[in-house]
Order: C-alpha cells, then sequence, then structure tokens
C-alpha cells in the first residue's frame, strides 16, 4: 500500500454522482409544501391590508354598495378616486396629526430603550442582594391593566402641568416591564468574559455598557424600538384622555372622529386615513424585519 498506484488500483464503491439540477429539483419538491403552507399565510395576513388600501379609493356611497352579492367590485374599486386622501389631508389636516404621533412614538421609542437597557444592564450584569426580588417586582407591573392606572396617571400629569402636551404622550410609557426583561435575556447572552477583559483593562460600568453590551445588542434594542413605536404609534386610550388640544391629537384617536354633521361615519375618509396611518408602519417594519428577528432569537422569545 506504500505505492500510491496500488491505491488507485483498488476497486473500491464508488457514489454515483448526482447532478447539481436533481438535487436542486429534489430539494424543491421536497420544500414545497413549506412553501404553499407560507403562501398561505402570507395571502390570510395581507388580504385586509390590501382590501383596505383599495378601499379607501372608493367613495363613500360605494364602499359597501357591492358587498351583497360579493361579486369583483366588492374588493376592487369601480372609479377609482383619491378624493378621500384629498378630503382627509386638505380639510382634516391629517398630517398634522402624523406628526403628532411621530413626536409621540419617537419620544416613548427613546425613552423606552434608555431606560429598559440600563435596568436590564443592572438586572444582568450587576450582583447584589434583592436584585431578583427587584426583578420580579418589575416584572409584576406588566399584569397591572392600562384602566386601572389611567385615572391615577391623568390625576399625577395634571399635578405636574403635563396635560395636553407632547411629553404626556409617552412618559407614562418609558418604563416598559416588557423592555426590561427583552433586554435582560440579550444581555445575558452576552459572554461574560467581554466584561472581565474591559474591567481587567480599567473600563468603567458605564464604559463596559456603551462600548460593549449595546453594540452587540444591537439587533434586540433595534427590536424593542420598533415593538415601543407600534404600540405608540397604536395607542387610543391615553391620548383620548390626556390630549384636550385638538391640534395636538394623534392619529388613532382623530380617525375615530370622521363623521358627518349626522353623525354618520364617513367610511371613504375612514379608509383613506387608516391606510395612510399603517403605511410608516409598514414601512419601518420591512426596513427593519431582519433587525427584529435577530432580536427575538437572541433574547430568547421564539
Amino acid at each position: 500500500m506504500d505505492n500510491p498506484s496500488d491505491i488507485v488500483s483498488l476497486n473500491l464503491p464508488l457514489r454515483a454522482a448526482v447532478p447539481p439540477r436533481t438535487l436542486g429539483r429534489s430539494r424543491l419538491l421536497a420544500d414545497l409544501p413549506a412553501y404553499v403552507a407560507m403562501l398561505v399565510v402570507g395571502v390570510v395576513f395581507l388580504l385586509p391590508f390590501g382590501w383596505m388600501f383599495l378601499t379607501s379609493l372608493k367613495p363613500t356611497q360605494d364602499v359597501f354598495r357591492y358587498t351583497s352579492p360579493l361579486s369583483w367590485w366588492t374588493f376592487f374599486p369601480p372609479a377609482p378616486t383619491l378624493a378621500n386622501y384629498v378630503s382627509i389631508f386638505a380639510t382634516w389636516s391629517f398630517h398634522r396629526d402624523l406628526f403628532n404621533s411621530l413626536i409621540a412614538a419617537t419620544g416613548q421609542v427613546v425613552g423606552a430603550c434608555a431606560l429598559s437597557t440600563l435596568a436590564a444592564y443592572v438586572f444582568a450584569r450587576l450582583r447584589f442582594r434583592g436584585r431578583e426580588v427587584l426583578f420580579a417586582a418589575a416584572m409584576l407591573t406588566a399584569f397591572v391593566p392600562f384602566d386601572v392606572v389611567v385615572v391615577p396617571l391623568y390625576v399625577v400629569m395634571r399635578g405636574l402641568g403635563l396635560v395636553s402636551t407632547y411629553s404626556a404622550l409617552f412618559l407614562p410609557f418609558i418604563f416598559s416591564p416588557f423592555g426590561i426583561f427583552l433586554m435582560r435575556q440579550a444581555f445575558m447572552e452576552i459572554p461574560r468574559e467581554l466584561d472581565e477583559a474591559a474591567r481587567i483593562e480599567g473600563a468603567s460600568l458605564l464604559r463596559v455598557f456603551w462600548h460593549i453590551i449595546l453594540p452587540n445588542a444591537k439587533p434586540a434594542i433595534v427590536t424593542l424600538a420598533l415593538i415601543q413605536f407600534m404600540w405608540s404609534w397604536n395607542s387610543y386610550l391615553w391620548p383620548l384622555v390626556i390630549m384636550q388640544d385638538p391640534n395636538k391629537q394623534v392619529v388613532q384617536v382623530t380617525i375615530a372622529k370622521f363623521r358627518t354633521v349626522a353623525n354618520f361615519p364617513l367610511f371613504g375618509e375612514l379608509f383613506a386615513a387608516a391606510a395612510a396611518a399603517t403605511i410608516p408602519v409598514l414601512i419601518l417594519f420591512f426596513l427593519l424585519q431582519r433587525y427584529y428577528i435577530r432580536g427575538m432569537l437572541m433574547s430568547g422569545m421564539k
């Protein structure tokens, strides 16, 4: 066996080479049920959005005209028009409400991310007596219904002189039990050896947090920011209670006010406003979806 020719002459069984095209086809056939299932789920989730956008192109009198019996025009507008969008922006100044919602959402995202990451760093990295008790107490606040605390929150905001201010829209929500839990789980996935190496080099706790923990937890931070943005953007009850200035009202409250003098809903404007309010959230989600998935996996929330 020392001679290479002896190795070549051995009659070893060889596996027949499979063409790459055949492998690709077999893999496609094996994954076909999964693709079909994902397609069905995608259609089910996207159908309401498509129906909303298409209905926003109908005049109010045509919104429910073709609902029974079902026909092609039930979903597609027979005479598409942008009159509803012109009405909500020119007559109702809906762009002002979009800007108000953006201010409130930005404040909540910045405040919740800052407070949640700092609190999660303490609970995940520092060791002190009573840490688990404090963490459990913080998590228990997530089980308190908001309807129970809305009146005390209003009294506090009125005492601080913050009624009908932008800060009142997001200050009560910068403390997020969900955000603390999410970031704590993400921080615990980062090896402690990085902290110890930085501490040996003389780095302070704040520097370790800023230069080591946060860069390694970027997907989780983006996930928290996206969730907080959607929560703020979809809020209705608290802005209805705390915001008494109609010029500073948010989109969800304004959408509920699209009615005629006879208190009849303006369905055309309602669908157009709902579509206009949905577009920023969809764009943000599609831009950050890869970070959102990675953040959920990183924090163990699968």
